[in-house]
């Protein structure tokens, strides 16, 4: 029995609902793991190489029942080996990278760096395809860099004497992790075409996890992890990048790429929020003026975000058992950079990168 316009409708609410309920959950993880690896509140501080282990080997077993479930839709090759570590490679070294930058700089700062990676994925596919902003899409573009990174910057330089002091290289390398996480969502346009991203999202998680376990076994690094700490890190792996990733997904096939970009880049208004009241973070007036004025940015921008990354992902639809369906291109980020991708239930089908919806 087909639904009527308007059971889609009310329907279609949900995804509101779920696409706002991702943001929220992903937030989380800026404020949860910042006293863990800086050692605040009276923690052992977590080596963030050690918490990055944790996170993904966490991650890859969540996932693991809700594999058993998904579709087979080919198998890995060769070459899919291949993809598949290059994006665990660059997966580690953008988590790693945003531990080591949020460690030193503020749960504030990393919720305005959050939105980065959407930049960054959009100027990587301005490369790729040679396009160029138009002269009405310029502004808006300068928006976003402006109130992500020049005022945030400016202003920590300046409340340091203009010294290039822990605070501002933590904000550089949180930003740096963001360009790290784009590449990674480039890469996962070839696997995103062949695989759901359930399965995707399990692979690369183990991948990444025999990543970090080896760089702790070559270095020697000590897992000195309290018990204490242990749910903490499992809301992080679970709550703020499992379910962020599923509730993402479900939103993301009722309202579409263009208010999916739009509300999921609320994330860092929840980050500033949840940092304020959890961290006790001060929340200054430039704090604000900065999220708002990216907020707009990508508002004016919102068609170019979701236009261009559908470009770089798009697939053929894949019939079986006389069902129109898609397979899912990436995962969520699995942290900073779980990074995300659409179905599109349109005429033409569609697979959607979209910005992680973990720590980056």
């Amino acid at each position: 029995m087909e639904m009527s316009a308007l059971d889609l409708i009310k329907k279609s609410h949900y995804g509101y609902y779920f696409i706002i309920l991702a943001a929220a959950l992903a937030a989380l993880i800026h404020v949860i793991c910042k006293p863990m690896l800086d050692g605040g509140n009276s923690q052992l501080e977590i080596n963030p190489i050690v918490m990055a282990f944790l996170i993904y080997f966490i991650c890859g077993i969540f996932f693991t029942p809700l594999v058993k479930k998904s579709p087979t839709v080919s198998r890995f090759t060769r070459k899919d080996v291949v993809f598949m570590a290059l994006i665990g490679i660059a997966e580690v070294s953008a988590l790693i990278t945003y531990f080591y930058g949020i460690s030193t700089s503020t749960a504030v700062n990393a919720s305005i760096f959050s939105n980065s990676e959407i930049i960054f994925s959009l100027v990587i596919a301005m490369m790729v395809f040679k396009e160029r902003l138009r002269i009405k899409e310029c502004i808006p573009f300068s928006m976003i860099i402006i109130g992500m990174m020049i005022i945030p910057i400016g202003n920590d330089l300046y409340q340091n004497d203009l010294s290039l002091g822990s605070l501002v290289t933590g904000d550089l390398l949180i930003i740096f992790s963001g360009l790290l996480y784009a590449v990674d969502i480039t890469l996962c346009k070839y696997i995103g075409e062949r695989f759901d991203v359930k399965k995707t999202v399990q692979i690369t998680s183990f991948i990444c996890a025999a990543i970090t376990i080896s760089i702790i076994v070559l270095f020697q690094i000590p897992m000195d992890v309290e018990l204490v700490q242990l749910p903490s890190i499992l809301i992080m792996s679970i709550i703020g990048t499992g379910m962020s990733t599923l509730f993402f997904l479900m939103g993301l096939k009722l309202i579409g790429a263009v208010r999916t970009v739009l509300l999921y880049s609320t994330m860092s208004m929840f980050g500033i929020l949840f940092s304020g009241l959890i961290l006790s973070e001060a929340i200054t007036s430039v704090d604000i003026f900065s999220t708002m004025l990216v907020f707009a940015g990508i508002f004016l921008l919102r068609n170019k975000l979701a236009g261009t990354e559908e470009r770089i992902v798009e697939t053929e639809i894949i019939n079986k058992t006389n069902t129109s369906y898609v397979v899912f291109a990436k995962k969520t980020t699995l942290l900073p950079g779980i990074t995300k991708s659409i179905l599109d239930t349109s005429t033409k089908e569609k697979n959607v990168v979209l910005p992680n919806c973990g720590i980056g």
